[in-house]
């Protein structure tokens, strides 16, 4: 029997309940990954909360000396044949770890696979002082395959990493998730409709956008919205309109909730859920939801997206990221640039007044993501990566 390749993943575990750590997770539990390579893996979670992260602070400098202590411990020992990185921000503090990560991996000799998880890369790497753009860049062009999320993702590494090294690598749904819709019921009774928004309450994620919207829905229809997510007034990774490259203006969110919600005696209308929502919960709530709604500045490939698929939500979501490669104009979602204010208003009342439609898109949406986003179809792809770069 031939020995299985030694794979290292580095990334985050949950808690938090994010996308970055859902995939590191499913990776590293993978079986049918572990019948094909002996995985080890290095968990990079500091923070159980998304509130918390990216603040550097003492318990950040500490994390990040036992985390260099541990890979060169494992590279030494272990010996992988091959280093899966996923990386979590595109920030300067953030490639301190990444930086490092690449160049012991360098000098230890193996291959190195990145796997990106956002759609802001090139923001930030244009925004860096020239020295460190040369850095970001030789470290790149060390690693022998880029994957992003997307096609359309690509061009984030235009001049930086060679187009044969850049290969597509979708994000998933775990199969527990999308199994737990199977019977899910279309039609609707009389009561209210539940509006599920999922992301951080904060610009970029385009809460506030929501917010400003709410009080004309609320006036038309008898639509309730949840929102699912962290409280997060200073943003700490994504500046930059994905679509148009503008820096993102920024707003209160608590003092846009004060203004359009609860000084209009909206607070009815509108039900937090909370920021550390998983397992049945999780479930229930998208279970009862009607619509979806991520009117978001920047994606790579949304979790929640992919979730809201998997329960067999209608949506209007942005274009940004990978969206409009995956979902139809007018078919899977309404899609709407960035910051429309009248395009999120009148496409949520459509849906809002439209049970027919509703119930289409729905179904197409929770078809399409069992045949291509399910996780044993997208881990499966992902290590026939890893045996291409193992080869070469």
């Amino acid at each position: 029997m031939e020995e299985r390749k030694k794979v290292l993943v580095i990334g985050p575990l949950p808690p938090p309940f994010a996308g970055p750590e859902m995939v590191t997770r499913a990776i590293v539990e993978s079986d049918a990954l572990r019948r094909r390579f002996e995985i080890a893996h290095i968990n990079t979670t500091v923070r159980p909360s998304n509130r918390d992260k990216g603040h550097l602070d003492g318990r950040m400098v500490c994390a990040y000396a036992s985390y260099l202590a541990r890979l060169g411990r494992h590279l030494i020992r272990q010996k992988p044949d091959c280093i899966l990185y996923l990386p979590t921000s595109a920030t300067l503090k953030g490639w301190v770890r990444d930086g490092s990560t690449l160049l012991f991996a360098s000098l230890r000799g193996c291959k190195t696979v990145i796997l990106f998880q956002g759609g802001h890369f090139r923001f930030f790497y244009e925004r860096l002082p020239k020295p460190a753009r040369m850095v970001v860049r030789r470290l790149l062009r060390g690693c022998d395959r880029v994957l992003v999320q997307g096609a359309g993702l690509r061009k984030q590494f235009d001049g930086i990493v060679s187009a044969e090294r850049i290969d597509v690598q979708h994000n998933l749904v775990p199969w527990a998730f999308y199994r737990h819709f199977e019977d899910r019921r279309f039609d609707q009774g009389s009561g209210p409709l539940n509006v599920l928004f999922v992301g951080h309450l904060s610009t970029a994620k385009g809460y506030c956008d929501l917010i400003r919207v709410i009080p004309d829905i609320a006036r038309e229809t008898n639509a309730r919205f949840r929102l699912m997510g962290t409280r997060k007034t200073a943003e700490r990774n994504v500046f930059f309109d994905q679509a148009t490259g503008r820096r993102i203006e920024r707003f209160d969110p608590d003092a846009l909730y004060r203004t359009y919600i609860a000084e209009r005696g909206l607070d009815t209308v509108v039900e937090y859920v909370g920021d550390r929502v998983f397992g049945a919960r999780k479930l229930e709530i998208f279970a009862e939801a009607d619509v979806f709604v991520l009117p978001s500045y920047s994606e790579g490939f949304s979790t929640a997206i992919l979730e809201a698929m998997a329960a067999g939500l209608p949506m209007v979501v942005t274009r940004v990221g990978v969206v409009p490669e995956i979902l139809k104009d007018g078919e899977h979602a309404f899609l709407i640039d960035p910051g429309d204010l009248d395009g999120l208003r009148e496409c949520l009342l459509r849906l809002l007044r439209d049970a027919d439609l509703r119930k289409r898109m729905g179904e197409r949406n929770r078809n399409l993501c069992g045949k291509e986003f399910i996780e044993g179809i997208v881990i499966d792809r992902l290590g026939s990566h890893l045996n291409k770069v193992l080869s070469e």
